[in-house]
């Protein structure tokens, strides 16, 4: 028998057709767009799906750009031509984009960790890059016009400071207000002190107007610096719940000292650690800043180190009220309180009173040497 069978022209050209118009089962394979995956995968997907949502949100309530929010998730072009890093979530919450676009680059070179906490995640993951030497108090006290307008007066700018004086000596004389930032720039003599309420910032103002401010035992001048530090969302919302500079580690083991956590912590930008006090069994460490103290914890809780510790914030010794008194230096006050001695209405009276008696006496011995030299004493006269 024959394989091969002979048709009409007409009715070839019909099923040529058919198949043209019918493509096969794989062909509508591949050209569908669906996907198939696991149920576990699924939700998965939409778990971090949520979550980036919410991030985004985050940042585009702070005030960044949708423009600069897309470089910052699909990359730029730029990257060829710039260092490796990028501002990140961390960089971003140290400042507010200026009105002329640039943003911070901060870097730290760390090992990943996994935290179970995502901002504090998201706080990490920011910092990979090399690190620069850009003041990031100078860029993350800018505000674009739209938060200039409503930006809250908490930055105070303390000028005339002595020579070598620490962030220790600042904190030492703010009070009033749990404090947000603390920058101090020796070269030039100056600090800026941002409070966490604008309320406070006021009334410290008001006081040390009033009544002086001493650092380091020496007065210096106050005034509102030109530029706001700028507080983010999320460092607001971290803030309610507890977070403060102060961080605290309980039942800290005994090979743990002061030295090795500020080793553990001096890779961190811009981080100062103002003093680390051990009190039964607990390590107080207190930070400059607020949100780097959010970025130390998340980096001491990933270390073998400090394995079985819990590390928390406690408050800010700055929160207490302001004295009622001016907090001059002692010797200084001594000076002011001491007053001249009121002169004597009646020491005049009392020199001619002195003067008159001492005539007296001198007249009355010369009156008795004449009377002497006139009259022969007996006494002359004893014979031998």
């Amino acid at each position: 028998m024959s394989s091969f069978i002979t048709v009409e022209k007409r009715h070839f050209e019909y099923l040529l057709q058919q198949v043209e118009a019918c493509p096969s089962q794989e062909n509508n394979v591949a050209s569908t767009d669906s996907v198939t995956i696991s149920n576990s995968e699924y939700k998965r997907l939409l778990q971090e799906s949520g979550r980036l949502k919410k991030l985004k949100d985050s940042l585009l309530k702070g005030g960044l750009s949708a423009e600069n929010l897309d470089v910052l998730i699909y990359g730029s072009t730029l990257h060829d031509t710039q260092p490796k890093g990028g501002i990140g979530l961390h960089g971003y919450l140290e400042a507010a984009p200026s009105s002329k676009g640039h943003y911070p680059v901060h870097s730290i070179d760390h090992k990943p960790f996994i935290n179970s906490d995502d901002d504090d995640d998201a706080l990490l993951d920011s910092q990979d890059g090399d690190d620069n030497d850009k003041d990031d108090y100078e860029v993350s006290s800018r505000t674009t016009g739209s938060l200039s307008d409503t930006a809250d007066r908490r930055t105070i700018l303390i000028r005339n400071l002595a020579d070598r004086v620490t962030h220790k000596d600042i904190v030492e004389a703010m009070r009033g207000g749990a404090l947000l930032h603390v920058y101090l720039r020796g070269r030039e003599h100056t600090a800026n002190v941002s409070f966490v309420e604008e309320a406070d910032a006021q009334r410290f103002f008001q006081h040390a107007k009033s009544y002086g401010l001493y650092v380091a035992g020496r007065r210096v001048e106050i005034l509102w610096n030109d530029r706001q530090f700028y507080l983010p969302p999320f460092v607001r919302a971290k803030i309610n719940n507890g977070a403060s500079r102060n961080l605290v580690i309980y039942n800290v083991n005994p090979n743990i000292t002061e030295w090795l956590i500020r080793k553990d912590l001096e890779h961190i930008h811009n981080l100062i650690v103002v003093s680390v006090k051990f009190k039964n069994r607990n390590a107080y460490i207190s930070t400059n800043s607020v949100h780097n103290a959010l970025f130390a914890r998340s980096c001491m809780m990933s270390r073998l180190t400090y394995k079985g510790m819990k590390i928390a914030f406690y408050h800010d010794e700055c929160s207490s009220p302001l004295p009622k008194a001016p907090s001059g230096p002692k010797k200084e006050a001594q000076g002011l309180l001491k007053k001249p001695p009121a002169p004597n209405r009646f020491q005049l009276l009392s020199l001619a009173d002195e003067d008159g008696s001492d005539s007296e006496q001198n007249h009355d011995g010369l009156d008795s040497h004449h009377m002497n030299e006139g009259v022969p004493c007996a006494d002359s006269r004893v014979s031998a």
